[in-house]
């Protein structure tokens, strides 16, 4: 089985939920998309995105921008806070706010200009450099191929290919034998990694198949970070685990000035969305999904922790 890696997700990929999934088993984690922009005009909310706890030994800065020149600024500036194994370049983001700057996945619509970031980033940091993207547009408008040549060319270390188009969204059928193709195609020369609904040990044994050097996984680890293990952990306990560090995460947001909510509001706000996910199909999970916005404190959080007899 090749490693598996959890992947970049806006919102979700935050110190907490890394740590979770290292300790389970991730062999290298993402933080979520930051605005390369952002970093380089100092905005602290963009910046805290690049917080990392001490205990994280495999996180990578996930990068999104259009021009060459400020996404390379933005990850010298990154490589400086010594905080990152490396950094990747998001290329496949289908979401309409990412792509109007001309970033995302409609980098694909413009493959020179995508191999120029690849070139510049490269060549500004001495960090390994990767790329995240798509198999194309549409199927009707496969890159995948000249994708694969221009990251070689450019000085990509790897290329993961989230193994959709980007017409799709995150849902669909995810082309196994297309990513077959472009691992073929990469001929060794350039590593490959392969990414889509990678849930359980039969789907990554399915994409482990195509060749690809590594696997990432994301909305599955959002059910359970146990999914790094193929096991399924005691929901409580990784529940009273997550909010720990979630507690932790957002004391560091007040500390930073970037929230100013205390850090039992803001967790409670936003460890909300994980709650239901760890104790779905359990018997009282749909109750608790229809209360959740009744829980107002950390106590109320705990209270609905300690109701399941998981």
């Amino acid at each position: 089985m090749p490693p598996l890696f959890l992947a970049p997700m806006a919102e979700f990929t935050t110190p907490p939920m890394r740590v979770l999934c290292e300790a389970f088993g991730a062999a290298r984690t993402y933080t979520e998309m930051v605005n390369a922009e952002g970093i380089c005009r100092g905005s602290a909310k963009t910046l805290f995105l690049l917080e990392t706890f001490p205990e994280e030994r495999h996180v990578w800065a996930h990068l999104y921008g259009a021009d060459p020149a400020r996404v390379a600024e933005a990850a010298r500036r990154v490589e400086a806070t010594g905080r990152f194994a490396g950094i990747d370049l998001n290329a496949g983001c289908p979401v309409p706010r990412i792509t109007a700057q001309g970033a995302g996945a409609a980098l694909l619509r413009d493959l020179p200009r995508l191999g120029r970031l690849v070139e510049a980033v490269a060549r500004a940091v001495r960090l390994p450099v990767t790329l995240k993207t798509r198999l194309g547009p549409n199927p009707q408008a496969n890159t995948w191929r000249e994708t694969v040549a221009r990251a070689r060319d450019a000085g990509a270390a790897a290329v993961t290919f989230h193994a959709r188009y980007t017409s799709q969204g995150h849902a669909g059928t995810v082309h196994l034998g297309t990513l077959a193709e472009a691992v073929a195609a990469a001929d060794g020369a350039l590593p490959v990694y392969g990414n889509g609904s990678v849930a359980d040990r039969a789907s990554a044994e399915a994409m482990a198949a195509t060749g690809v050097r590594a696997l990432l996984i994301a909305r599955a680890a959002l059910d359970s970070p146990g999914v790094f293990a193929f096991a399924r952990p005691d929901p409580r306990e990784l529940a009273e685990r997550h909010l720990a560090l979630e507690l932790r995460y957002r004391e560091m947001a007040r500390e930073r000035a970037v929230s100013r909510l205390s850090a039992d509001e803001a967790a409670v706000l936003t460890f909300r969305k994980h709650l239901f996910r760890y104790f779905k199909g359990l018997p009282g999970a749909n109750a608790l999904r229809g209360n959740l916005m009744n829980l107002r404190t950390v106590a109320d959080i705990r209270a609905a922790i300690l109701s399941f007899d998981a």
